[in-house]
């Protein structure tokens, strides 16, 4: 049986049985799934200068997140049928997903938290954090930038508000011999999505979702 993580209090059981829903129909999908974990942090402008600052113009309403996982989608459709155009070989996906909504205890920032499930034999590397350009995860940062309505200039950090924390990737395959250590090694991880801490739950938002289907 798989451990959680229970130091912050307690867990939702529907959230970890969605959790585990989602990562078993990822794997019925694609027989070796590449999992990320990644934070995206909605904009918080301190700016007091009387400057306008590109976040305030940020759509931060609570389509936000669903705009991201469309945007991403695009984006990994454009980028297959570009290389098969150049003649590269190319593995279709389909992109599952578990988010979850959190408030900052020292903020009151809005962030989410989001694991992303694709077909390993895609996708099997973020790339290089800092490229705006050319890998996976100039890919999702460039989704929820789109998401946000902003557009990603030379003068805003790009990694300010999509962080991809300490290993953040993750390999399962059911025909692989470390299968179990690693399924528990991902379940343990996310189960920091069903704590209750730190939810919102005084603004009529959904504070946890997956995809469907």
């Amino acid at each position: 049986m798989s451990e959680y993580i229970e130091s912050h209090g307690k867990l939702n059981e529907y959230h970890l049985n969605r959790i585990k829903h989602t990562i078993a129909k990822a794997l019925v999908c694609h027989s070796r799934i590449f999992a990320i974990r990644v934070d995206l942090h909605v904009p918080c402008t301190t700016n007091l200068d009387g400057m306008i600052d590109p976040y305030d113009f940020a759509k931060i309403d609570a389509a936000v997140i669903t705009r991201f996982i469309a945007s991403l989608k695009a984006k990994i459709k454009s980028d297959l049928k570009a290389k098969a155009k150049a003649h590269k070989r190319v593995h279709p996906t389909t992109l599952r997903y578990i988010w979850t909504r959190e408030l900052s205890p020292t903020t009151s920032n809005t962030h989410y938290h989001v694991l992303l499930l694709l077909n390993q034999d895609t996708y099997a590397f973020l790339g290089d954090y800092k490229k705006s350009t050319g890998n996976l995860s100039a890919m999702i940062k460039d989704a929820w930038y789109s998401a946000l309505g902003i557009t990603i200039d030379e003068d805003i950090s790009t990694t300010s508000l999509v962080y991809f924390p300490e290993n953040p990737c993750y390999y399962l395959s059911e025909t692989s011999q470390d299968f179990k250590d690693s399924y528990d090694d991902l379940i343990y991880r996310v189960s920091y999505f069903a704590k209750e801490e730190t939810k919102n739950k005084d603004d009529g938002q959904r504070n946890f979702g997956y995809s469907q289907g």
